[in-house]
């Protein structure tokens, strides 16, 4: 396994997931609340794994293959809402904005790959300064519920739209689901082990490196 800085400068492209890489969008307090008002705006009776996840995209989910579009909508619009008043006290991620603009700077591309909103990661990154060097956002809408991380869908929609190859990319998460993400469209990934225990949990998953730091995707002189 190479180190994060070697990887990240070998690519042309980097992409970042945004809750963790970029800032911590999410408590686990901010969590439970999120589940409880989006279980509070759907029709019950719900099925008991709903009522005690504390995972809103699940819920999220779990609308977008049960109810009708305008039912989808409206949540996802209620959880976006949260999620905008979330990230405008996100934490940044230590080192995060020094790799967003060392790498704009140095002619290379960086783009976002989140299940958080479009919405939320836009407001986010404008807040901190930082949307000028960011060529692309690829999140969560309306209409792509049933696409998130896992599946491979937003980063082969960021490889496609950023026109490059899925080798000249390296991806940067701090999930499993990031991980799978990454192996089905085929790009290479950085495991960011920003909370004891995850190292391990990774290893099975085959990342290119593992870092626990932002700052290990800098070369040593910066």
């Amino acid at each position: 396994m190479i180190d994060g800085s070697a990887i990240a400068q070998a690519h042309r492209c980097l992409l970042l997931d945004f809750d963790g890489p970029v800032c911590a969008v999410f408590s686990d307090l901010t969590d439970r609340a999120a589940v409880a008002e989006l279980v509070a705006e759907l029709p019950a009776p719900l099925p008991d794994e709903l009522r005690t996840t504390r995972d809103p995209f699940f819920v999220l989910q779990y609308a977008a293959t049960t109810y009708d579009y305008s039912t989808t909508a409206r949540l996802e619009r209620c959880f976006t809402e949260f999620e905008l008043a979330a990230a405008r006290k996100a934490r940044p991620t230590p080192h995060a904005d020094e790799v967003i603009r060392y790498t704009a700077m140095n002619s290379r591309i960086i783009a976002i790959v989140s299940n958080n909103s479009v919405t939320a990661i836009d407001a986010y990154l404008t807040q901190h300064g930082l949307r000028p060097f960011v060529s692309g956002i690829f999140g969560r809408t309306a209409t792509n519920l049933t696409k998130l991380k896992p599946s491979p869908f937003l980063l082969e929609e960021a490889v496609d739209q950023l026109a490059v190859l899925s080798s000249d990319c390296v991806f940067v998460g701090d999930s499993i689901t990031d991980l799978q993400a990454a192996h089905a469209a085929h790009v290479p990934v950085v495991a960011f082990a920003n909370k004891p225990g995850k190292a391990d949990d990774f290893t099975r998953y085959q990342p290119a490196a593992v870092i626990r730091s932002m700052a290990e995707l800098l070369p040593a002189s910066h």
